[in-house]
């Protein structure tokens, strides 16, 4: 193979690379839109209320603030960072999640930026990212189990059992994950101590990485503020999403039973293999809501595409300011990523 035939293997490597995650999010909305659920009328018909709208442009841009007051909490274990600079930071994270879903995600660069200028390393910094977003899905987790719980038994009705029983599994792996997983590895190692084993290791290598999240798990004042925090700001976001549905004429369940399902997807849509959740989080919108009716099903799409407009208006603000700050300089894209114990 030459050297012209290694380049283009490379390049065409790298597009791919980069590619292949909006190509993905772009046929499952093809899919839903030719299978009928995508309705673009319901959507222009949402865009075109000025309510919605304007409810759209307020109760988002109070999430974004919600959520930079929530990662703050976590910076502040580390070092001490204006709320402005957190909010132009995590502007710039939904930038890179819409724009670049390849290998460095928003949360990367969210990281990096946090570290430039300022008293934490990118390892600090990179933690106290992932325990934000570790915290928020676990957030959800336990709202959609305990609203779900609640909404059972007062009506046991038996698609919500189905539900209740995979979102109280999720709960209770997560929290018996974050509370005991350090000390089983520990054990596991020590019985491993004499053998080679490639996989501990690298499980090792991930609980070293999130072990500003096991501290921090057990901070009650912490775990209550964020707890608290990220009810808000979801109660914000499916609020609109309510109300898309309402204005579209739909007959909606009670407002415990649609937080919950809504939590439910965006934990679908937090997870990094789509650009910001698109296309994932209307089909799983589509999976989930179809239990109830296909109509609400169709509604709740078409509010969650909504929801991913405003937050895109929110990305490219993001956008904007990244282009204008300064670059990482080289010494600190060679200080290595791992978070030490």
């Amino acid at each position: 193979m030459n050297l012209f035939d290694n380049f283009f293997m490379n390049q065409l490597k790298r597009l791919l690379r980069i590619s292949w995650r909006p190509l993905m999010a772009i046929t499952l909305i093809f899919i839903l839109i030719k299978k009928g659920p995508f309705q673009i009328e319901q959507l222009k018909f949402t865009l075109s209320n000025i309510t919605i709208v304007s409810l759209g442009f307020i109760l988002f841009f109070l999430q974004l603030l919600l959520f930079s007051f929530r990662w703050k909490l976590f910076i502040n274990l580390v070092s001490e960072v204006r709320l402005f600079k957190v909010f132009k930071l995590n502007l710039i994270g939904y930038f890179f999640n819409y724009f670049i879903p390849g290998g460095v995600g928003g949360d990367i660069v969210k990281a990096l930026e946090l570290s430039k200028n300022n008293q934490s390393s990118r390892s600090e910094a990179l933690s106290t990212v992932l325990s934000d977003r570790i915290f928020g899905l676990f957030a959800m987790v336990s709202f959609t189990f305990f609203f779900l719980l609640l909404e059972y038994a007062l009506h046991h009705e038996k698609y919500v059992l189905k539900f209740l029983i995979l979102s109280g599994s999720l709960f209770f792996i997560i929290a018996l994950s974050l509370l005991f997983l350090p000390v089983f590895l520990a054990k596991i190692s020590s019985h491993l101590s004499t053998k080679n084993s490639v996989v501990l290791k690298k499980i090792e290598k991930l609980v070293s990485s999130l072990h500003f999240t096991f501290i921090t798990f057990r901070n009650i004042k912490i775990q209550i503020k964020s707890f608290f925090i990220s009810f808000l700001g979801q109660a914000l976001a499916i609020y609109f999403m309510f109300e898309v549905v309402r204005v579209l004429g739909v007959p909606q369940p009670s407002f415990f039973v649609f937080f919950s399902l809504c939590c439910f997807v965006f934990v679908a849509s937090a997870i990094p293999i789509f650009p910001a959740g698109i296309g994932v989080g209307q089909a799983a919108i589509y999976v989930i809501f179809s239990h109830i009716s296909e109509d609400l099903a169709k509604a709740t799409i078409t509010a969650i595409t909504a929801l991913q407009i405003f937050n895109l208006f929110y990305a490219l603000i993001g956008g904007a300011i990244f282009s204008f700050m300064p670059k990482v300089d080289d010494k600190l894209k060679k200080e290595p990523v791992a978070i030490e114990i």
